[in-house]
């Protein structure tokens, strides 16, 4: 593992990580910290992008109005010969 770290002979990364724990120095806290709100903000567009399609998705979905499409009528006969069909695959 610490062979594929090295570059050039330097361990990459070795001033932010602690080499026996690889736990993360106070240094790497003070390089993220201008940071953290650009990525804050980030995180909030990125992930409200999905929310917003699915909201969308939802109020154009629940907005569909089925009145004006003609349902053609049925006879007795017909409804009972497709119930008997129905019931026959579900059995």
């Amino acid at each position: 593992m610490r062979n594929s770290l090295r570059l050039m002979g330097k361990i990459v990364g070795a001033p932010y990580r602690d080499p026996i724990t690889h736990q993360i120095t106070p240094a790497l806290y003070r390089v993220r910290q201008p940071f953290f709100w650009r990525n804050t903000a980030g995180l909030f567009v990125i992930g409200g992008l999905p929310l917003l399609v699915y909201w969308y998705t939802f109020y154009k979905m629940t907005e569909d109005d089925f009145s004006d499409i003609p349902i053609p009528p049925i006879s007795d006969e017909e409804l009972s010969k497709l119930q008997k069909e129905f019931n026959e695959k579900k059995e």
